[in-house]
This record gives structure tokens, sequence and C-alpha cells, in this order.
């Protein structure tokens, strides 16, 4: 045997591969991927209210353009007894300034050091009056809401975006004032639902 040669020895590697099965996601990397994604759902709620007052808002303002805009028919012209262009715009602001609120407070929230602003409590009496505005609206619409249902739904999306966006807001937001804001729209999108269902529907005699 040639004294040049040597037994066969096995190469220690450089690193050792591991099986991702065994890499267990930690409670807290898992509460913050599941914070991260409501982030996420509630942001593109609130993203998608506010795309909502920009349509709105260029219609109003193509009707007046326009001139001599048709009057709207039904719970619009009741509430309101405007032309379309005058009620498009205010809907435009109802739309506009609660998302455009609910986006400025949850900036920065999906980052891995993001703490909610505010204290347990406040935040969950507001998820719990968003939740409580959405099934009223829907039960209102439900037992007396108008014979067209796409009016009834749109109503009820608008109400749907606008409340879970901004109780988004209130539990994520990592900015106090941003978020205290955002509870007070959504306080004040729950007196005004309150008082376009009963007015529109629940106080119409017939409706």
């Amino acid at each position: 045997m040639n004294e040049t040669e040597s037994t066969p020895t096995t190469a220690t590697p450089a690193y050792v591969a591991l099986d991702p099965s065994v890499i267990k996601p930690t409670p807290a990397a898992t509460v913050a991927t599941g914070r991260t994604r409501l982030v996420i759902v509630s942001r593109t709620t609130l993203i998608m209210l506010f795309i909502a007052a920009l349509a709105v808002l260029a219609m109003g303002v193509l009707v007046v353009i326009r001139g001599d805009p048709p009057e709207v028919d039904g719970w619009l012209r009741y509430l309101f007894g405007r032309v379309f262009g005058v009620v498009a715009l205010g809907l435009a602001v109802i739309l506009g300034v609660p998302s455009a609120i609910g986006l400025w407070a949850m900036a920065g929230s999906t980052a891995p050091d993001a703490v909610p602003a505010l204290p347990e409590t406040p935040r969950r009496i507001l998820v719990g009056v968003a939740a409580v505005t959405v099934v009223v609206t829907a039960m209102v619409l439900l037992l007396t809401g108008s014979a067209a249902l796409i009016l009834n739904l749109g109503l009820l999306g608008i109400v749907g975006l606008a409340a879970f966006g901004l109780a988004g807001a209130v539990s994520f937001s990592r900015h106090r004032w941003r978020a205290i804001l955002s509870g007070v729209a959504l306080v004040l999108l729950a007196i005004g639902t309150a008082w376009v269902l009963g007015g529109a529907f629940v106080g119409t005699p017939g409706a």
C-alpha cells in the first residue's frame, strides 16, 4: 500500500441543514404575524373606502360641472333634499375624511416593534361600537330597508368598511392622538349611521 494513500475521511460540513418543520415560531412571532395581517386587512378596507370617496367626488364634480343635475329619489332625496351633485360631494367628504384619518393613524403599524398606543379597555370598547353599528345597520336594512337590494348592500358595505377600518386604526395605531382621533371618528360614524337609519328607514312611514 502506498504510504501516500490514506484512509478516506468524511469532511465536516460547514453548516448543518435544518428541517424547516422542526423550526417552530415563537408565540411572540405568531402574535406579531397575526397582528400584521389584521393591520393589513384594516388598512385595505380604509383604502377601499378612500377610493370610493374619490370616485363619488369625481362623479359629483362632473355632475355639477355639466349643470342641471338630476335629483335623486329614495332615501338620499328624503334625507338631503338636494340635487345629486351636492349629495355626491357630501358623501365624498363623509367617506373620505374618516378613511384618511384611519390611514394616517395606522402609519407604521406593521413595524415589528409597533405597540398600540391606547390601553386595551378603550380599544375593546371601540371595537364593540364598530361591531354593534354594523350589526344594527344590517338588521334595520333587513327589516325596513328599501326594495332596492343593491342600495341596501351598498349602504351596509360603506358602514362596514368605515366601522371596521376605523376600529383597526384604533386598535393598532402606535400614535396616541391619531388613535384618539380615529376613535372620535368611529363614534361620530356610529351616531351618523343611527341618524341615517332612523330618518330614512325606521322613521319613514310605510318604509
